[in-house]
């Protein structure tokens, strides 16, 4: 058997910079709370609260004056403005590509825009995105279409995990439906070289392993290109699997989203290598 690891794989730039800010900040303080997950991906989130940081759904679980960590994929609006009310000392890990993600919505809705996201509409950064701007409109799928009201001129952004083709679809039938469309194509780098490099997996290898949390929106893009091209595409939630279901593959490549940690590859990498 032959084992193909992907480039690019582990914990991307915004991950990384997400974790090293909750660990940095759990040092130094006590009263540390999170809304949500810091990123998707269990193993990781377990940790986090390991360190101390205290899981909550609402900030009215917060103490006065504690200290909020605002987790990789971005908050609203309004969380910023009901935490400062709460005099919650704010320690901000939102990713920085998500985080111009916002700039680009909000200058771009200045201008007279009409904001189109294509994403995820219950994924937290889309909300995030959504929640940073007066007004905007969310399309997950084609079919959405039907449902809104176009403006004249839009502005097209999309959730930085989503897959380009999909973007390029519905930005291209949007284009159909107004006078002026301005697009920016705000997927991520890192996500983009992740879908060239299981795309060259699914069509090299005999099966695919895509490594990573079900509640993760980049490795779920990654799972849905790669099954498309091939249907021996497998999705590991955790680092465990029966080495007898990959034996009758002579070749396997494994890719990883950028929230999974690099030593799940590694201990799958070494169960198929025995």
């Amino acid at each position: 058997m032959k084992i193909y690891k992907a480039n690019f794989s582990g914990f991307c730039f915004g991950v990384k910079r997400a974790i090293q800010i909750a660990k940095e900040s759990a040092k130094k303080f006590k009263n540390l709370y999170i809304l949500g997950d810091l990123v998707h991906n269990e193993n990781v989130c377990r940790e986090i609260e390991k360190l101390g940081i205290k899981k909550v759904k609402s900030l009215k679980e917060t103490p006065f004056s504690s200290f909020l960590l605002i987790k990789a994929h971005g908050e609203a609006k309004n969380t910023y403005q009901e935490a400062r009310k709460r005099k919650l000392k704010i320690i901000d890990a939102t990713c920085p590509r998500v985080k111009e993600i916002h700039q680009k919505a909000q200058e771009l809705e200045k201008k007279g825009y009409q904001v189109v996201i294509v994403g995820d509409k219950n994924h937290q950064e889309t909300k995030g995105i959504l929640g940073n701007i007066k007004e905007g409109i969310v399309l997950g799928k084609e079919n959405d279409l039907k449902k809104i009201k176009l403006k004249k001129r839009i502005a097209v952004l999309s959730q930085s995990t989503q897959d380009i083709e999909k973007v390029a679809k519905i930005t291209s039938l949007l284009l159909k439906n107004c006078e002026e469309l301005f697009f920016v194509n705000t997927i991520c780098v890192a996500n983009r070289l992740r879908q060239k490099e299981v795309e060259k997996l699914a069509k090299k290898c005999k099966a695919v392993l895509v490594v990573g949390s079900r509640k993760s929106a980049n490795t779920k893009r990654l799972y849905e290109k790669s099954i498309r091209l091939n249907k021996n595409t497998f999705w590991i939630s955790k680092p465990k699997i029966k080495k007898e279901r990959f034996s009758k593959f002579t070749s396997i490549g494994i890719i990883g989203g950028a929230s999974t940690p690099y030593d799940d590859l590694e201990k799958i990498y070494k169960i198929l290598k025995k």
